[in-house]
């Protein structure tokens, strides 16, 4: 396990701390392993990084690796943009994966009052020096007991669903019908003003229907890319595919998404350690 150069590996999460974690992602690197740049598709869940190895530079989309680091422990997300970090030799961290409104539950800050794009201080958000103290112990333990550590000082922190983020969830398989405009079908549902569903979907999961809506879409072009390598991609197919008005509508995503353009990221960026997150809880 040691002798591979970049590995990778997936943790599951017992119940019932699966309903705010989907799962953990332990990445590590070879002590005499080159390094290599790393990219990390939006998935629009929040993620938690304890990083026991060497500080990783980072940036988002096409901006280039800055000055700050993920040093111990960071939060990030909901992740709208591409995430570029770097793994020098020795690397090792653990990505905790929230389920949609996982964070919520175990924070209880509203996902909309987090700053986009940015590497957080967990502590900074509590007020407290807790996770630089499990930081501290996790550092000590081999990974196993490391995840369950996180699992058992989690548990501690979990908390109920609130009644008005419930019913967001079931909500979700809607953004698959492109028939069905989400909001206004739940707030039919629910008897509610399409403008509460919003400022529900704001404060428990971050983003917007329409937003989440747009990224679903986007998401499956990024599938059938990266699934079919052997094969040359069209891209009017994409459009056609996916319900695209035309090219520039494609391309619009592309920028917002990646910060690239269809092509350069067929040609430069996917399957050339390019990451997608393994599929969410409810989506």
């Amino acid at each position: 396990m040691e002798d591979s150069p970049i590995n990778g590996q997936f943790y599951e999460v017992h119940p019932p701390l699966n309903d705010v974690i989907s799962h953990f992602y332990h990445i590590y690197t070879a002590k005499d392993a080159e390094t290599v740049l790393k990219h990390l598709s939006p998935n629009f869940d929040m993620l938690m990084l304890f990083n026991f190895g060497s500080p990783i530079r980072f940036s988002f989309n096409d901006s280039a690796l800055n000055a700050s680091l993920i040093k111990q422990t960071s939060v990030v997300g909901p992740l709208r943009k591409m995430l570029n970090y770097e793994l020098q030799a020795g690397a090792d961290m653990i990505v905790v994966n929230f389920t949609l409104n996982g964070f919520y539950r175990l924070f209880k800050i509203p996902m909309n009052e987090l700053p986009f794009d940015e590497i957080l201080d967990p502590d900074i958000l509590i007020d407290k020096t807790c996770f630089a103290d499990l930081w501290a112990q996790l550092a000590v333990l081999k990974t196993p007991d490391r995840i369950r550590q996180i699992e058992s000082y989690a548990a501690t922190f979990l908390t109920e669903n609130e009644v008005s983020a419930t019913s967001l969830l079931p909500s979700i398989s809607y953004f698959s019908n492109p028939a069905i405009q989400p909001a206004k079908a739940l707030a039919s549902e629910t008897g509610l003003t399409e403008r509460t569903i919003q400022q529900r979907f704001q404060k428990f999961l971050g983003y917007s229907p329409k937003e989440l809506l747009r990224f679903m879409r986007f998401k499956q072009v990024i599938y059938q890319i990266i699934n079919q390598e052997e094969k040359e991609v069209d891209l009017f197919e994409l459009i056609a595919n996916h319900g695209y008005h035309d090219q520039s509508h494609l391309i619009k995503d592309f920028n917002h998404f990646l910060g690239t353009t269809p092509r350069k990221f067929i040609k430069e960026i996917a399957g050339k350690d390019f990451c997608i997150s393994r599929p969410g809880k409810h989506y």
